[in-house]
């Protein structure tokens, strides 16, 4: 038998929950809070033994950082409307502007989305400090885990692609939420505005990528967290090379 308890709460804690057949402990996400110092008492007839546990829990509101909150329209670029439907046939008075436009939409600036929080624990005694994952300057990535969570509240103005890109659409201001999959809460928020001033390409970068190196270190503030460091290797090594790794990439 296995059954779970909290010191701060009356009765039985429910941070945890125990399976029916007594082979694992979970929690359900609709925890309402974590607690440091969660109990489970394992028993088999007259022998038992405890073990603790922490209970984190990702502190509300979530944090949702967009690179740019304002996007404009990119002066001199159009993108094809796919359709179906076949155009109708011009008269011989329409202006030969509109003729080439016709088939193509404004083209507005990206912005790169993600969600980030702090997990959080209760004290076990009254009285005490909360607790941090990893510690309190520390925030977690958690946009995979919510993408699907996340909507734009006026698709016209704006769309999210992929759950990590948010393009503008037409002119306006609406709002990036994040709603909870248990009820209609909105667990975060941002407000993002489509402009109509016009900015332009300058400039197009392109970087050569022959191989990458990976570095891990354990973090001066905290044991219980790794710094993964990528570096890109820039220069060809043997002949043939790149065209060794784009017939890899086809196949």
């Amino acid at each position: 038998m296995i059954y779970s308890h909290s010191p701060l709460l009356d009765g039985w804690g429910r941070e945890l929950e125990v399976s029916d057949r007594c082979d694992y402990v979970f929690v359900n996400g609709k925890e309402m809070k974590g607690k440091v110092n969660v109990v489970l008492h394992f028993t088999y007839q007259h022998l038992s033994a405890p073990l603790e546990m922490t209970v984190w829990v990702p502190r509300l509101p979530l944090q949702i950082e967009v690179s740019d909150t304002e996007l404009n329209q990119i002066k001199g670029w159009r993108i094809p409307i796919v359709s179906n439907k076949r155009p109708a046939r011009d008269s011989d008075d329409e202006d030969e502007d509109e003729r080439k436009g016709r088939g193509c939409t404004l083209q507005y600036q990206h912005a790169m989305v993600r969600v980030l929080t702090q997990f959080v624990a209760e004290p076990s005694d009254p009285g005490g400090q909360t607790a941090y994952l990893l510690g309190s300057d520390w925030q977690v990535d958690i946009t995979e885990l919510v993408r699907d969570s996340m909507q734009v509240e006026e698709p016209r103005i704006a769309k999210l692609q992929d759950g990590q890109m948010l393009v503008g659409q037409e002119l306006g201001m609406t709002t990036l939420q994040i709603l909870s999959p248990l009820s209609d809460a909105i667990l975060a928020e941002k407000t993002v505005t489509v402009l109509d001033e016009k900015v332009t390409i300058t400039d197009l970068g392109v970087q050569l990528v022959t191989g990458l190196s990976l570095s891990l270190q354990l973090s001066p503030g905290s044991n219980k967290a790794i710094f993964a460091t990528a570096v890109a290797q820039e220069i060809l090594q043997t002949p043939k090379q790149v065209r060794g790794q784009l017939g890899n990439d086809i196949s």
